[in-house]
């Protein structure tokens, strides 16, 4: 089989990237080196996985200070009221804390990666683990 789009590394955005890229109809291959994706997303806020925040677009693009509104297409189109939207679709209720910092209510980093990991495999993605890439060529 062969595919539309290889995406490397099996972490939130690679699983994220990859679903997203499966939704618009390519077929997708996700590579991860580890025997499982989302280890270090498993680790995050010592294991209660800190993923966004509960700031505006605009206080968050300020603190970048004169590199900051690049970022305002991209983050206009998908900002962390979204992201908050996209695990609770999945079944993930959050909860805001001090310092606006957004935590899966369950305080399990494991419910945000099976999530993601659900999303990608519902949408299509082939995720192979142990699987190292070591070089990359390009064809014309």
């Amino acid at each position: 089989m062969g595919w539309d789009v290889i995406v490397v590394g099996g972490g939130a955005s690679g699983l994220m990237a990859a679903g997203r890229a499966a939704e618009c109809q390519a077929r997708v291959l996700l590579l991860e080196k580890m025997d499982r994706v989302g280890i270090k997303l498993s680790l995050t806020g010592k294991g209660r996985c800190n993923f966004t925040n509960g700031g505006d677009l605009s206080t968050f693009i300020e603190s970048y200070r004169h590199n900051g509104r690049f970022l305002y297409n991209v983050f206009a189109r998908f900002f962390n009221e979204d992201l908050i939207a996209f695990f609770h679709s999945r079944g993930v209720p959050t909860v805001e804390e001090r310092g606006r910092r957004i935590f899966p209510r369950s305080d399990r980093a494991e419910d945000v990666v099976r999530a993601l990991r659900d999303f990608a495999r519902s949408k299509g993605v082939t995720i192979q683990v142990r699987s190292a890439v070591t070089e990359i060529r390009v064809k014309e």
